[in-house]
């Protein structure tokens, strides 16, 4: 696929617009037109010069001037997809990646995988051992400013927070589970404890957030509590390499979470 979608796609003889937005144009309407659906991969440049009557260096400005608008994601190693649906976390907590303007944070656009009305065994047990069989698990990819992705996965009480798992995937893809947990269910976060080590990340952790296999990542472990009340919830965090400083936080660095 992508042999044609010039021919098909491309507005001819627009005087004046310069080659690469030429293609660039071009491939929008593909994208837009669903010829390429989001989080499909597109062909790699040497195919679009071949398909197209540009050089490389034109095919690879018209490339980064749609990773710029955020159309598409380019990931090393495995080449260029268009960028999914997305909806942005309110107030990300755990992902707080800084970006390149100062005081600013990368935005987060989290994505539900996998629920489960009852989490296996795992680190979770000994945290939060007296709801052991009545454990719900979300996990999520959280797609960290179009730059990398985080494979997140969250346990709780499924006796206490059953209703996380009523909720539709909007609702959980765009509030922040701690929001959530404050609001519905008078459960403020006020404890946070930190583990982290770098592993080699599990094969079906590559696959899903789109790192090559064996990857060595860090593993952050998360431990949230309200006062001096047993643990809330247990996290996981798989950050795979990335030049991004992580703000690491915890609720009094926080205030707009209070509101």
């Amino acid at each position: 696929m992508g042999s044609n979608f010039f021919e098909q796609f491309h507005i001819p003889n627009i005087k004046g617009l310069p080659k690469y937005a030429q293609l660039r144009e071009a491939l929008l309407a593909a994208i837009k037109d669903g010829y390429w659906r989001p989080g499909s991969k597109l062909p790699p440049e040497g195919e679009l010069i071949r398909s197209t009557p540009f050089s490389l260096g034109t095919v690879q400005r018209a490339l980064r001037s749609l990773v710029e608008e955020g159309a598409i994601v380019r990931r090393q190693g495995l080449g260029t997809f268009v960028v999914e649906d997305q909806k942005r976390m309110d107030m990300p907590w755990h992902c707080r990646f800084t970006s390149d303007k100062e005081g600013e944070y990368l935005p987060v656009y989290p994505k539900i995988i996998l629920r489960k009305k009852e989490a296996g065994s795992g680190l979770w047990d000994g945290v939060l051992s007296p709801d052991r069989g009545k454990i719900i698990q979300i996990d999520r990819i959280m797609n960290i400013g179009n730059e990398f992705s985080v494979y997140s996965r969250f346990f709780t009480s499924g006796e206490k927070f059953n209703g996380l798992l009523k909720k539709t995937n909007k609702e959980l893809e765009r509030t922040n589970f701690k929001t959530i947990l404050r609001k519905e269910y008078n459960q403020v976060i006020s404890h946070m404890n930190y583990n982290l080590r770098f592993i080699s990340f599990p094969a079906e952790i590559c696959r899903a957030i789109k790192v090559r296999e064996g990857v060595v990542g860090m593993l952050m472990e998360i431990i949230a509590s309200s006062g001096r009340q047993r643990p809330i919830y247990y996290q996981e965090l798989y950050i795979p390499p990335n030049k991004r400083k992580l703000h690491i936080s915890d609720s009094s660095n926080i205030p707009e979470y209070w509101i």
